[in-house]
């Protein structure tokens, strides 16, 4: 064909939706690797689902990207043929599948079967143009592909959901849909009888009643009212419940080792992940949690004995805190292997490399968590948190620690992370002042920047000028700007 044909070719191929045409940026967004591994484990646990189709196809990208062109279209065609057993005549399920296919064989230059699928694709538009249809079903496979490709990609997947609802308001499919993507890009507060995300699960698993991850996620959610007792017992009764509904599926196990490890049964929750571990051996979401789980108990086990009043752990004390450490290191370690763009389990390790003592490891990993935590803004507040926290009980270094809690707090002062960061300066205040019997300089512009973050003027000028009094000019502070930064 000549290069007019061609490009005239890849014209129409850009009008097409499908994985090709939706900006699905590999290495800014998503590792390979970790994305293959979920969706084969996807495939696996939903062999018997008409949904199946849609994560053949995203396989069929993927593979693509991997430069694995036969292998691609082996997937995009088990998609099709998946897609023609659980849909029979509905051709609507077919759009992006055959965009993708179109796309597939310009890229290994067979041009006219490329052509083939763009002229089934403009009957299948010609069949549904006077209704919704077709536009409700690009807007449900854009959905849930974002969904799964990416976090970053996630209020995008809300979007698309909302507009096909306003489309077709009842489906089952697009609620669910909705209400995973409005449960991973809100943070509801302790007051969630007015929650929109807990309205959309509970629509959502009215309307699948089967889904036993749904019913979790909804208890996850309802969990954050933990003050309200019959809030709280409802919530694990439809953990409960999911566990009794699907007790082999590794999500439900994972999400419900999740909602007790925030409810502090620790031991039920490594059960639940370990048992979820054999069947996903290769989740780094699973390994995360185990290592939160065994960090969590390390640090009862710290204040247990810090309570009792002890001036040290004896032999058989100090081992278990240890065996807790190394566990903790060794679930880091792999969740970190497993998606090495996990910015928090990196910044986590590197904390539990420098309680171990290997300090050259945990710089090297709070490096790394430093450099994909600038790329991924959201989470420089909560790696300047544990920066701050290995440099305050590690290194012993207090001005480090203070710059870094105000660094986390300064980013996000509402987030959870901007309070814990806020509630550490706190501490080094209390610290200071039973140590010096006095607010010093220090203190006061520490109290002073905690106020001006907090948008209290006033009050923040009133202990800058104690600062002054205290002849620490907050300036004092810009030194550290010049200090190495990651």
């Amino acid at each position: 064909p000549s290069s007019s044909s061609v490009s005239t070719l890849k014209t129409k191929l850009l009008l097409q939706e499908c994985h090709f045409t939706w900006s699905l940026r590999e290495e800014e967004d998503f590792v390979l690797y970790d994305l293959l591994n979920r969706l084969e484990e996807q495939i696996q646990l939903e062999s018997d689902e008409a949904r199946i189709t849609r994560a053949y196809s995203s396989v069929g990208f993927v593979l693509y990207l991997y430069g694995y062109q036969q292998k691609a279209l082996v997937s995009l065609q088990k998609s099709v043929q998946l897609a023609k057993e659980h849909y029979k005549d509905s051709d609507e399920v077919l759009i992006v599948t055959y965009g993708d296919l179109a796309w597939l064989h310009y890229h290994m230059n067979e041009f006219s079967i490329c052509e083939d699928y763009l002229r089934e694709l403009k009957k299948i538009h010609r069949k549904f143009s006077e209704g919704f249809t077709y536009t409700v079903e690009v807007l449900r496979e854009k959905g849930w592909t974002f969904l799964k490709f990416s976090y970053k990609y996630y209020n995008a997947a809300k979007e698309c959901f909302r507009q096909a609802l306003e489309m077709n308001p009842d489906d089952r499919d697009l609620n669910a849909g909705y209400a995973i993507a409005m449960y991973r890009t809100t943070k509801d507060t302790s007051d969630s009888s007015n929650s929109q995300t807990i309205k959309q699960l509970e629509r959502a698993v009215e309307l699948n009643p089967d889904d036993a991850v749904l019913l979790v996620f909804l208890a996850l959610r309802m969990q954050h009212n933990k003050d309200d007792r019959k809030i709280s017992e409802t919530a694990l009764k439809k953990v409960i419940m999911a566990l009794v509904m699907s007790p082999e599926n590794p999500h439900v196990i994972r999400y419900a080792a999740k909602f007790c490890r925030q409810l502090g049964n620790m031991d039920a929750a490594i059960t639940l992940l370990e048992g979820a571990l054999q069947s996903t051996p290769n989740s780094a979401f699973i390994h995360h949690q185990l290592a939160l789980c065994y960090k969590s108990t390390k640090i009862f086990l710290e204040k247990k004995y810090r309570t009792q009043g002890k001036a040290g752990f004896d032999f058989e004390e100090s081992n278990e805190k240890q065996q807790y450490l190394d566990q903790c290191i060794e679930h880091l370690e792999k969740a970190v292997s497993l998606k090495p763009s996990f910015v928090i389990a990196a910044a986590d390790l590197a904390l539990h490399y420098g309680q171990r003592g290997s300090f050259e490891e945990a710089e090297i990993f709070f490096e790394k968590a430093f450099k994909m935590a600038n790329n991924e803004k959201q989470y420089l507040p909560n790696v300047h948190c544990l920066y701050g926290k290995y440099q305050l009980y590690t290194r012993r270094s207090e001005e480090l620690a203070i710059h870094h809690f105000m660094q986390g707090l300064r980013l996000q002062p509402k987030s959870e992370q901007g309070k814990v960061c806020e509630e550490k300066l706190k501490t080094v205040i209390d610290h200071r002042i039973n140590r010096l019997k006095n607010p010093d300089g220090m203190v006061c512009s520490i109290q002073g920047f905690i106020h001006e973050v907090k948008g209290e003027k006033l009050k923040a000028e009133e202990f800058y000028e104690r600062a002054l009094t205290n002849a620490l000019n907050f300036v004092r502070f810009s030194y550290l700007k010049d200090l190495p930064q990651f």
